[in-house]
């Protein structure tokens, strides 16, 4: 008989498996050794995109006559990825935006508007830890993203006196060259 659409059917139902929240997740930022308040960062990300971790080639066809064959391709399109995350943006007792503050020495590593500086890659590159659990805390998912920097701009301040909204920083991308995608 058919699978009906009943409760004792269904093998996630009578087991009591857990969902996959989407908001149960901890990013930890390692930036380079000249940056400070990479742990700080980690209470601020609000949203983490990008994570295309698994890749296929493109297929490639070939024909016979009119009869169409498809293989796998030689080679995938790209081997790293680009992440995107958002920050929330505070001030400290300092009155200093200590996140904005921490991206920007960031990427003054890369480049530096002010001087004219451009750093070399060993100097600029940090690392990335998403961890993904459930609601117990339970990580069953890690991607550790290596050798990553800022590759976009930091959202500017757009100031009206009308606008009731806080300063976020949203969409930061990062370039990855490589990742562990680790299921746990």
């Amino acid at each position: 008989m058919a699978g009906l659409p009943h409760f004792s059917n269904s093998i996630s139902s009578m087991n009591n498996f857990e969902p996959v929240y989407l908001n149960q997740f901890e990013v930890v930022i390692n930036p380079p050794a000249a940056v400070a308040g990479g742990p700080i960062l980690l209470q601020h990300v609000t949203k983490v995109s990008g994570m295309e971790v698994d890749k296929n080639p493109a297929p490639v066809a070939q024909k016979y006559k009119f009869a169409k064959r498809n293989y796998a391709g030689a080679k995938p399109d790209t081997t790293g990825m680009t992440l995107s995350m958002s920050f929330t943006v505070n001030l400290n007792d300092a009155n200093s935006m200590y996140v904005f503050k921490t991206l920007r020495q960031w990427t003054d590593l890369i480049y530096n508007p002010l001087t004219g500086a451009m750093g070399v890659k060993n100097d600029y590159v940090g690392s990335i830890v998403i961890s993904i659990f459930n609601k117990n805390g339970d990580v069953f998912k890690r991607v550790v993203c290596k050798d990553c920097f800022p590759i976009s701009f930091i959202s500017p301040m757009n100031l009206s006196y009308a606008s009731e909204e806080v300063w976020k920083i949203d969409n930061l991308e990062w370039a990855v060259d490589y990742y562990e995608d680790l299921f746990l």
